[in-house]
């Protein structure tokens, strides 16, 4: 009897760009088979390079940032099973609440959400999701 060769799904690597990836020698997501890995994604404007001073717009940035990663995969937020949000500060969870509502009210993934410091002090919001679309 011979044994029937499986090929694992091609992977795509996706960048946006960003110094941090550049930096830190990551991919903003990978694409594996049915799964989209996002990885922690903070609330940057790629397109000026600024970080907005407020938590509740780093939040809706991170999104954006989140949302052109996965559908660059062929991915859609309610494709999201899962997500991890960080927060600097306990005292910026009531300011992001409302963007989370946005955009997760209706999706509701598994989450988990961490107090801890991020790299640039300036950060106070990071997001990481995974998706499935199968």
């Amino acid at each position: 009897m011979t044994k029937k060769k499986t090929t694992a799904p091609k992977r795509k690597l996706i960048s946006m760009g960003s110094n941090g990836e550049k930096n830190y020698s990551f991919s903003r997501a990978v694409v594996q088979g049915d799964w989209c890995f996002v990885a922690g994604t903070v609330g940057d404007n790629y397109e000026t390079g600024e970080l907005p001073e407020g938590a509740a717009q780093q939040a809706q940035n991170a999104f954006a940032n989140v949302m052109a990663a996965m559908k660059a995969g062929g991915f859609e937020l309610g494709h999201t099973v899962r997500v991890q949000y960080t927060v600097s500060d306990r005292k910026y969870i009531k300011e992001i609440l409302p963007v989370l509502k946005q955009h997760f009210d209706n999706i509701r993934p598994a989450a988990t959400m961490v107090v801890a410091d991020l790299v640039d002090p300036k950060m106070k919001f990071e997001i990481e999701v995974t998706a499935f679309r199968g």
